[in-house]
C-alpha cells in the first residue's frame, strides 16, 4: 500500500511542476516540462517491477496506439481554446480522444497488445511460486 502512496506523490509533483512552470516561468517551458517521458519512464520501471517484462511491453505497446488519439485531442482543444475558453475546449476532445480508445482496444488491442511470456520470466515466476 505504501508502494502506491509514492507513486501519488511522483505523480503529483510532476503535475504540480508542470502547473508551476506553466503560471510562472512559461507556458512552452511546461508543455516542455509535461512532454518528457518522465511519467512514463517512471510507469515502464514500476511495471516491470511489479509485472515484469511482458507487463512492461503491454504498457509501452498501449502508450504507442493511444498517442494518435492523443494529438487528435490536444489538436482540437488548441483550435476550440480561443473560441470557447476553458473548460469549454477540453470537453469536445473527450469523445473525440475515447471513440478512438474504444475502437483501438476492440479491434487491435487483442492481436497487438497480446505478449508471449518470456523465458526468464517464466523461470521468475515459477521460482516465486515455490517460494509458497
Amino acid at each position: 500500500m505504501v508502494q502506491y502512496f509514492i507513486y501519488f506523490l511522483i505523480g503529483g509533483t510532476v503535475v504540480a511542476l508542470v502547473a508551476y512552470v506553466g503560471s510562472h516561468i512559461n507556458g512552452m517551458l511546461a508543455a516542455f516540462v509535461a512532454s518528457l517521458p518522465v511519467l512514463f519512464l517512471i510507469n515502464v520501471l514500476l511495471m516491470y517491477q511489479n509485472g515484469g517484462v511482458t507487463a512492461s511491453i503491454t504498457y509501452a505497446k498501449g502508450a504507442l496506439l493511444f498517442l494518435p488519439a492523443f494529438a487528435c485531442y490536444a489538436g482540437v482543444t488548441l483550435w476550440l481554446l480561443p473560441r470557447l475558453g476553458m473548460p469549454w475546449a477540453l470537453l469536445p476532445g473527450l469523445p473525440i480522444y475515447l471513440l478512438p480508445i474504444m475502437l483501438i482496444r476492440k479491434v487491435v488491442h487483442p492481436k497487438v497488445l497480446k505478449t508471449k511470456t518470456l523465458p526468464t520470466e517464466t523461470a521468475k515466476e515459477m521460482t516465486e511460486c515455490k517460494k509458497f
